[in-house]
């Protein structure tokens, strides 16, 4: 007699059901920090990121914007905020300010006391015998007051160009220290955009060099997912430590490169390349993962072709902006100076 046989059933998932599902199991109240959770969980399944339909999931370029840009422009808005009225610039219109106030005070003296005088010689019954300023001969009234008036004026024509001196002086301080304020600040974000904008010239260099693979075309979409996943804190910390090192006289640390020195200056830009490059290869590794593409033999080397398309990449990004940067701060100098 044979027994029935009892059938199974096992239900198979699909690739994009399962990457469904996880996102729904990832814990956590934000869905931000969830995503980059799920992103660095399963690079391989990012792929599937756009066809699942996941409820609270960004898409690759706003999540970029919030990840990379946003705290960036937060940090640089700040630290202008901050700075812009603090540093070698106000230090020495703070100076310069304390010294025209001496002056003025000086000034007032010989003032004071040159009408003291021509206020004795009027007073004085005298006609002549008069001694001014250790001339050789006695002096009439009429030519004591006339010297002591050109005295009186003289003095006064010198203190107003003293004064005018000094403000002009403090006026260009302004513009420069506005101008570095605005350069010093805005760096750092550009440092944020040039890694943002990467994408586009990251991905055009990969489908050079991988056009065969089909997922080569979704290069930079992969891009700022990693970017943000991997390099979240990162770029906070470079940013932050670009803010301090740049800015670092206004926040009473000394200038990036006159008290604090340059041999530190140097080891500090080599520290956050080499972070940069650090970070830049685990994106690289992510982005062969997500792809779908052989790596290379060597990671480390410049056969990792998604590497070197990064680095190179940004530097070239990181440059433009950068002189795009200077060039406006340059051209807000010269107009506030022009102004003044």
């Amino acid at each position: 007699m044979e027994m029935p046989v009892e059938s199974e059933f096992i239900e198979v998932k699909s690739p994009i059901d399962r990457f469904k599902e996880q996102w729904e199991k990832e814990p956590g109240a934000l869905n931000f920090l969830r995503q980059v959770n799920v992103i660095n969980q399963s690079p391989q399944a990012l792929q599937y990121a756009g066809l699942a339909a996941l409820k609270g999931w960004t898409e690759p370029l706003v999540f970029a914007l919030q990840g990379l840009l946003l705290v960036a422009l937060l940090f640089s808005v700040m630290n202008w905020l901050i700075t812009k009225d603090r540093g070698q610039q106000a230090d020495q219109i703070a100076s310069l300010q304390q010294d025209l106030e001496a002056e003025m005070k000086r000034q007032q003296g010989v003032l004071d006391a040159t009408q003291e005088a021509i206020d004795r010689i009027n007073r004085s019954p005298r006609k002549t015998s008069f001694t001014v300023g250790g001339s050789p001969a006695p002096l009439s009234r009429e030519e004591a007051l006339q010297q002591l008036n050109a005295l009186l004026e003289e003095t006064k024509k010198l203190e107003q160009k003293y004064e005018n001196r000094t403000e002009a002086r403090q006026h260009e301080l302004h513009a420069v220290g506005d101008a570095l304020a605005l350069a010093n600040s805005g760096t750092p974000l550009v440092f944020s955009l040039a890694l943002l904008f990467t994408a586009q010239l990251m991905r055009r260099g990969i489908q050079n060099d991988y056009g065969k693979f089909k997922l080569a075309r979704q290069a930079d979409s992969f891009y700022l997912y990693f970017a943000v996943s991997r390099g979240l804190w990162i770029n906070c910390g470079l940013v932050a430590v670009l803010h301090l090192w740049l800015s670092a006289s206004a926040y009473g640390l000394g200038g990036s490169s006159q008290s604090i020195g340059p041999i530190f200056s140097i080891l500090l830009v080599l520290a956050v390349y080499g972070v940069l490059v650090y970070y830049f290869f685990i994106v690289s590794n992510d982005l062969y993962k997500a792809m779908q593409i052989p790596g290379p033999s060597n990671h480390f080397g410049l056969k990792n072709k998604i590497l070197v398309r990064l680095h190179n990449g940004f530097v070239l990004v990181f440059v433009a902006f950068e002189v795009g940067l200077l060039g406006l701060s340059y051209g807000c100098y010269l107009l506030e100076r022009q102004v003044g």
